[in-house]
This record gives structure tokens, C-alpha cells and sequence, in this order.
């Protein structure tokens, strides 16, 4: 699709530390990405390791626009507000459940 002039808009995902070598690749620095916090901030651990590939993804590709397209906590993406413009998409079951909100 990009070939033929489509814009693409790349979703990035990574693991833990070990991914950050690899999972950024190819992804143009101060464009725009997709992210998902699904299955990703349930828990402890996982909370931990998604705000770290964050933080990395802000470090190596300085967005210029996220899309997020989950729940969007304030406790962990506060400290990017003034990093990128956000477009928060919530999932289907936040739009149901009515606990979404139009600005993240």
C-alpha cells in the first residue's frame, strides 16, 4: 500500500529489553505509530515492561503523533504529553462500557 502512495501508519509492539534491539527497525523517526496497551498493562510485570519499550520508543523514533488504540492511563502516559499529539481510539469493550473518552 505505501508503494502506491497509501499512507501507512506502523504498529509498534515489543517484549521486554531484548526486542528494543529489533522491534524499532525500519519505523521512520517523528512520524506517526500505533500502540496498544492490550493484554500489556494488566499486571505488575507487564505494566513494567510496557512502560520501559515507552519510554524506549520515545527515545528512538520521537514521534511525532501516537495513535493509541486501548486504554490510555494518565499514570503512564502523562509524562509524553507534551512529546507527541495523541489520538486515543479506545477498544471496543471501553466504547460499550461507556468509559471512553475523546482526548485520552
Amino acid at each position: 500500500m505505501q508503494a502506491n502512495g497509501a499512507e501507512v501508519v506502523p504498529n509498534v509492539q515489543w517484549a521486554d529489553a531484548r526486542s528494543f534491539g529489533f522491534c524499532f527497525d525500519g519505523i521512520p523517526r517523528n512520524s506517526t505509530v500505533a500502540i496498544s496497551t492490550n493484554g500489556c498493562i494488566r499486571d505488575k510485570t507487564d505494566r513494567y515492561f510496557f512502560e520501559q519499550g515507552l519510554a524506549e520508543l520515545f527515545k528512538r523514533l520521537s514521534p511525532r503523533t501516537v495513535v493509541v488504540y486501548s486504554a490510555m492511563p494518565d499514570e503512564i502516559f502523562a509524562p509524553y504529553r507534551g512529546a507527541a499529539d495523541f489520538l486515543h481510539l479506545p477498544n471496543w469493550q471501553d466504547a460499550v462500557r461507556g468509559r471512553c473518552s475523546r482526548n485520552g
